[in-house]
């Protein structure tokens, strides 16, 4: 992706306003430590026992690495509703399932999100909404991938996140709607996120398009590349985004980077981050996203990836990071971009 050229912006300014502007950045850095980040983190509310638990069953052997239309999936599926409804998720459409069938090697397949729905307390037209891939490799031979970094590491954090939001809703009650999803099909070809949004754009759809202030995708997100560092990308959709992401940093005092690295040892990144994940279903809708990750590491689609190698600590300080986007004011999301 090309990026925003802040230079020559900067180098347009009138004098007398970069003087102020640099004065003002003076004041803010001696006034506060928020620019700092690294641990130690200042958790406040996440429950890294839950965190783990989620991530140790969904890739367990018995979930044989999730893949779609096996019966790993159906039982990651069983486990991902009894969690929603756990925290009083509602069904969305009536159903936490979204079934969809998609093209894939010659053949007709079937894939199945998960959907659940937290309303605001006072109604609102206002959604966000929150997308972690459960399915994963699956099994090759006596062989399993248990996808615990990609992508159950996702998964745990929305569930987190939904429950969070449920246990505060007397205390900090939400001006949005929710949706919470767990999509299939993503390692294919994100069919999965397709699915959920050619339902979106539909006419009686709810939410409409129009009412959708974010998309968070979540994936990959529990094996920090560099030590206290998350990935963002999306920053081009918000011409607020550097407040954004002060506010980010600010919550635990995780780092954020607004985009990924090279892949280790090369000089010239092979992946296209753009359509490397379930955001980008959204992004050919014009539907604002953000998406958090980390960098593909050793373990990644590897029989490796195994839930002991997660840094619990930095999941935890991603999730608490995460759930400032659905707290934050909507001024921060409604100045976006022209696309």
């Amino acid at each position: 992706m090309a990026l925003i050229d802040y230079q020559k912006i900067v180098n347009s300014l009138n004098p007398a306003l970069l003087t102020i502007l640099a004065a003002l950045t003076v004041i803010v850095g001696c006034s506060s430590s928020s620019s700092q980040c690294g641990e130690p983190y200042t958790l406040t509310w996440t429950d890294q026992l839950q965190l783990a638990a989620d991530i140790e069953t969904l890739s367990s052997p018995d979930f044989e690495g999730r893949k779609t239309a096996t019966t790993g999936a159906t039982r990651s599926r069983a486990y991902i509703v009894e969690r929603m409804q756990q925290a009083k998720l509602a069904p969305w459409n009536q159903s936490y399932e979204q079934g969809f069938d998609y093209d894939y090697q010659f053949g007709r397949r079937h894939g199945v999100n998960i959907i659940g729905m937290h309303q605001a307390a006072i109604p609102s037209e206002k959604w966000r909404i929150v997308v972690a891939h459960y399915d994963h490799l699956g099994k090759k031979g006596y062989t399993y991938y248990p996808g615990a970094d990609d992508n159950a590491s996702g998964v745990s954090a929305m569930l987190a996140l939904a429950e969070y939001v449920s246990t505060q809703a007397s205390v900090q009650p939400l001006s949005t709607n929710l949706l919470f999803v767990a999509t299939d099909a993503e390692e294919p070809g994100l069919y999965g996120s397709e699915a959920l949004v050619e339902r979106l754009l539909q006419h009686d759809s709810v939410p409409t398009k129009p009412q959708i202030e974010l998309m968070i995708n979540l994936d990959m997100i529990g094996r920090p590349s560099r030590r206290n560092h998350i990935y963002i990308e999306g920053r081009r959709g918000f011409n607020q985004f550097a407040q954004l992401k002060v506010t980010l940093q600010q919550t635990v005092g995780l780092c954020i980077r607004a985009n990924h690295p090279p892949e280790a040892g090369k000089s010239i990144q092979r992946i296209d981050w753009l359509r490397a994940s379930d955001h980008y279903p959204f992004h050919k809708a014009n539907i604002p996203w953000l998406y958090f990750g980390v960098p593909p590491h050793q373990d990644y689609h590897q029989p490796s990836d195994k839930a002991a190698k997660i840094d619990m600590n930095f999941l935890a300080a991603v999730t608490e990071t995460a759930y400032q986007l659905l707290v934050i004011d909507s001024y921060l999301l409604n100045n976006q971009l022209k696309q």
